[in-house]
């Protein structure tokens, strides 16, 4: 059987690349789908647009910006009523964000993945694809966030995303670090009681147990991994917490970093930052004390201080602002996207949904060059100026 991956050679704001070239580990989002379509048995032809006439009866057509769950493949060919007719693949999607309500209403959205069958002009018929929650993390979550109530973190069986925009980069990588614990949880699923199997995964001692770790990675005797896969000279340092993250090879944690549903990538450092929901790529430095639901990009370096909003009192979801336009998300919480070889200074803030392309460098305007040269003295700043003031004004005077 022939699978025909269509190449989307448009750039994914705020990078220069398509999102065939994100790349996740050791591999890219386009090669990664190649290597689970030959996994499934799957010929792989590769194509520059979806000519329907010229596709083989009972093939595949997929486009190569999609990020899959390592099974969806075999389950969207095994769940085919009908081998001589076509279909067009739909899935749920509706709580693949990390905060979900319990009762999200259901999303289903349309995927660039056909099923084409004996007859080339037949119309397709809908396949919807239903993933199967194997694990809904409650503890440790708040029970309120801003609107947001009775919240959930979901554990999938299949997931899929299609990458139209940099926040479904964001999504993917959220669902694709959850991935790990739900292959392990998915073979006791509805075999054992739901009270045993949250018992068992809330247990630190149980999860801690619960890795791929690489090769040659030293990790510190206090640091915490829980569900996590981890690459090959990793360093974690002390005091450090890893939770259902993938951290590719040669990546730095420093002492007290935590790392918390989120991707970092290959040769990464990360400096004592709190990590949540978010993708790091490759070889870029973090020293912010805090990064949440963020995409950042490759060779990228993000200086102490700065930081990332990533909601709005009262709104419902928030818009990104990509190329001077406002895009819906549909998401409550959502930071921004900084794209590659990016410099972003010290002490700067930015608003929700903000998109920074390539080769951005941001400097703190507020920087000061001359320094007081005398001790004991008080200043104010005054642009990258400093203003020396009375000392009696701030001390009180002697009677």
């Amino acid at each position: 059987m022939k699978a025909y991956v269509v190449h989307n050679r448009t750039p994914l704001p705020p990078f220069r690349k398509p999102a065939a070239q994100v790349r996740f580990r050791n591999c890219t989002v386009g090669s990664r789908l190649e290597g689970q379509l030959r996994k499934a048995d799957l010929t792989v032809v590769d194509r520059e647009s979806d000519d329907r006439g010229a596709v083989e009866p009972r093939s595949l057509v997929v486009a190569d910006d999609l990020v899959l769950s390592d099974n969806f493949i075999k389950r969207f060919l095994a769940a085919i009523p009908d081998r001589s007719q076509s279909y067009q693949c739909e899935i749920e999607s509706g709580r693949f964000t990390m905060l979900s309500r319990r009762d999200a209403p259901q999303v289903f959205k349309k995927l660039p993945l056909h099923y084409h069958g004996d007859a080339a002009t037949a119309a397709f018929q809908t396949l919807r694809m239903q993933p199967v929650p194997v694990l809904e993390v409650v503890d440790g979550v708040p029970g309120r966030m801003q609107s947001l109530t009775d919240i959930c973190v979901y554990f999938f069986d299949i997931y899929a995303v299609k990458l139209d925009y940099w926040f479904d980069l964001q999504t993917a990588s959220s669902v694709y670090c959850r991935e790990f614990v739900a292959k392990l949880i998915a073979p006791f699923h509805a075999r054992v009681p739901g009270a045993i199997l949250s018992r068992f995964t809330s247990s630190s001692r149980v999860m801690s147990k619960c890795n791929s770790i690489g090769r040659n990675t030293r990790i510190h005797r206090t640091a915490i991994l829980e569900g996590c896969v981890i690459g090959d000279g990793v360093e974690i340092g002390p005091y450090s917490y890893v939770r259902s993250s993938v951290i590719g090879d040669k990546a730095v944690l420093r002492e007290k970093s935590a790392v918390k549903m989120s991707y970092i990538g290959a040769g990464s450092f990360v400096m004592g930052s709190d990590i949540v929901n978010s993708y790091i790529g490759d070889g870029t430095s973090i020293f912010c004390p805090m990064l949440y639901n963020v995409v950042f990009g490759e060779r990228g370096f993000l200086s102490g201080g700065s930081g990332f909003a990533d909601f709005i009192v009262g709104a419902e979801s928030i818009p990104a602002t990509i190329d001077g336009k406002q895009v819906p998300t549909g998401l409550p919480f959502l930071a921004s996207a900084v794209g590659d070889d990016c410099f972003i200074g010290a002490n700067l803030i930015f608003a929700p949904g903000r998109t920074i392309p390539d080769g951005t460098k941001l400097l703190d305007h507020g920087l000061i060059k001359t320094v007081p040269t005398k001790p004991d003295g008080s200043y104010v700043v005054s642009g990258t100026d400093l203003l020396q003031i009375p000392d009696g004004f701030l001390k009180r005077k002697r009677s």
